[in-house]
């Protein structure tokens, strides 16, 4: 606020100055005087520049990061600078450097690896994550950091399953417990009560998925897919899909995107709500609430249904579940 008030003074009296001087600037005495105003002007810019309540960093330029980003905007009406981790700032102790020269209230870390560098160098700022994968499995929580989970919980993603397929009773999932571990210890605790049983195989290399996909589809009434990262692949997903038409598996996805490609349906979070989850827990921060007081957020999910891959896979989805406000559909 200082250096603002003393850029508008200076800045005044510069235009007076210069007015004053119009005609004959070129005198020493008037000349000299605009030209230490300018160089104080000059010399005042980068830090007033950098001056933000919020210092925005994402991991890299990324289209799914600035939907995150845009919905916290949408929340969040304050003041942002946003960096981004390429060329110097990839450096951490330049990144760190840079983000402080903000004097930030709050650091938004978009992205895993931007959670992971800012954890690891600022210790006395605030720092929110967003868009990170498995924050619990990353080790991301601390005195000073906490944020949104890329999922809803898993009692929330299986009972959105529960009510769009009934008479679901087992669903498979496949998982490599370095990744997904405290993912799949909720979701057994949740799959009781919502009146399913969880058939979990672990595949800790992707050698070992194939395998673990043959023993899982014995017994599953539906195949779960997850955000885990030695499990998900192209031709894993591909060959899924092709066994959820033959085989009438029906997949259940973490994103839309599947949907799309003809995955019966999903429960997720867009990047939009996670960005605006986000922004709700900065401000809780900036209005006093301590950072160790605030647990990493779940974000609310949307049902997206693909209509045709439904009825392919042999799916009836209740009229209770179509008619329902927010509910997205896919015809194709």
């Amino acid at each position: 606020m200082a250096q603002s008030m003393i850029f508008r003074t200076c800045f005044y009296n510069l235009a007076c100055w210069a007015r004053r001087t119009q005609r004959d600037l070129s005198s020493s005495r008037h000349s000299g005087r605009v030209c230490v105003c300018l160089a104080y002007i000059m010399f005042l810019l980068p830090s007033l520049a950098w001056a933000a309540d919020v210092v925005v960093v994402k991991t890299k330029e990324f289209p799914l990061y600035d939907e995150a980003v845009a919905g916290f905007k949408k929340v969040y009406k304050g003041s942002i600078n946003t960096l981004v981790m390429k060329g110097s700032l990839a450096d951490p102790d330049k990144l760190a450097s840079a983000v402080r020269r903000n004097n930030p209230k709050v650091i938004l870390a978009v992205g895993l690896k931007a959670a992971k560098v800012l954890k690891s160098q600022i210790s006395d700022i605030p720092i929110v994550f967003c868009m990170a994968m498995n924050p619990v499995q990353n080790k991301l929580r601390s005195r000073n950091t906490t944020g949104v989970d890329m999922e809803p919980t898993p009692k929330a993603q299986l009972q959105a399953f529960k009510e769009t397929l009934p008479s679901l009773r087992k669903i498979g999932i496949i998982y490599d417990p370095k990744r997904t571990g405290p993912f799949i210890d909720k979701a057994r605790k949740a799959a009781g009560a919502v009146g399913i049983t969880l058939i979990a195989k672990k595949a800790k290399q992707k050698k070992d998925v194939p395998g673990a996909l043959k023993e899982v589809i014995k017994t599953a009434d539906a195949l779960w897919l997850i955000r885990d990262a030695t499990v998900m692949s192209r031709e894993f997903f591909n060959h899924t899909l092709i066994m959820q038409f033959e085989k009438k598996i029906p997949l259940l996805a973490y994103s839309p995107m599947f949907v799309r490609k003809q995955a019966v349906c999903s429960f997720a979070a867009s990047y939009s709500d996670l960005g605006k989850k986000a922004a709700e827990v900065t401000l809780m921060i900036i209005s006093g609430t301590n950072v160790g007081d605030i647990p990493i957020q779940s974000p609310q999910g949307t049902l997206t249904i693909n209509l045709n891959s439904a009825a392919k896979a042999g799916v009836k989805i209740p009229a209770s579940v179509m008619n329902r406000p927010g509910v997205k559909k896919i015809k194709k």
